[in-house]
């Protein structure tokens, strides 16, 4: 095996396993460019045209068919949809209030909140602040906090489930 093919070949086996590390579709086409540079080098044609193959293959790979791959990796296309957890069943729930929730987004801390027997992190959407020992409704999981809304009608403490 000549030099030439051995590069091609090792360039080719490194953009493969850099494309294994990513989901993006970058670096598989010039991946396989350079295998047909490899072929080229093994029948013996000059590295200038080698490298003219390779520059044409991979313009041509990424213009072609990386829209086409990208279009088919898309969620709910290829993929299922995510399943949900465990914790989702959280959203439309009661909560207990145990420390003070303020809104996230006004910088005020999160408080805490009881919910399914866990204690969660929480925030309002509106800055809104429910006390401690007040009831909660669950709007939304966003990463591990709760985003909740004061309770409608009566908002009574609640001592015997903290």
């Amino acid at each position: 095996m000549n030099l030439y093919a051995v590069i091609w070949l090792s360039l080719a086996v490194l953009l493969a396993a850099l494309e294994a590390g990513t989901a993006q579709f970058v670096s598989i086409w010039f991946s396989l460019a350079a295998v047909v540079a490899t072929l080229l080098a093994l029948v013996g044609a000059p590295v200038g045209l080698q490298i003219i193959v390779f520059v044409v293959v991979s313009a041509v790979l990424v213009a072609a068919l990386r829209p086409v791959a990208r279009r088919l990796a898309r969620p709910g296309r290829t993929r299922p949809a995510p399943t949900p957890t465990n914790a989702d069943r959280a959203v439309g729930e009661t909560v207990v209030v145990l420390r003070d929730v303020g809104g996230g987004e006004t910088g005020q801390a999160a408080g805490e909140v009881k919910v399914n027997g866990l204690v969660w992190s929480a925030v309002t959407p509106d800055g809104a602040v429910i006390r401690a020992g007040e009831r909660a409704r669950v709007l939304a999981i966003e990463g591990a906090k709760l985003i909740v809304e004061k309770s409608a009608g009566k908002n009574q403490t609640v001592l015997e489930e903290v």
